[in-house]
């Protein structure tokens, strides 16, 4: 097996993340985000890591829905990434598209005007998660 090591000012796109927003009309839909990554030396001495650009945050936060959870209708708190930890949890956007998050999943909820999504708490066991304000 050969690795390819990419110069450090050649971008790739190895990760992309689901966003939650809101348009003009109050609506909230999916848009899926790039996240361009160069190869950069993260600690010195050791081999190259993808690294994207960093985004300042303010809080983490760690909670649970129990198996079952189904929500109203609700704009976001705040603009927030969501990283599923345990279980599974399913969001339905105002366009009536439905996404699954499972466990390694990452998303951003960005639609904190409108009328915001539906979040229900999929399976048979308690939906760990952790959201990461910005």
């Amino acid at each position: 097996m050969t690795e390819r090591h990419l110069d450090a000012t050649e971008a790739v796109v190895r990760l992309s993340y689901p966003r939650v927003h809101t348009t003009p009309d109050g609506a909230s839909h999916f848009q899926d985000i790039a996240v361009p990554m160069a190869p950069v030396a993260y600690v010195p001495g050791i081999p190259l890591v993808d690294v994207g650009t960093p985004q300042p945050v303010t809080a983490l936060q760690f909670l649970r829905l129990e198996a079952g959870y189904t929500s109203d209708w609700h704009p976001a708190p705040r603009r927030q990434f969501v990283m599923v930890l345990t279980g599974a949890m399913e969001l339905t956007v105002g366009d009536g598209e439905t996404r699954c998050f499972g466990p390694g999943s990452v998303f951003l909820v960005d639609d904190t005007t409108g009328t915001g999504h539906q979040t229900r708490a999929v399976g048979s066991e308690d939906c760990l998660w952790a959201t990461v304000a910005l």
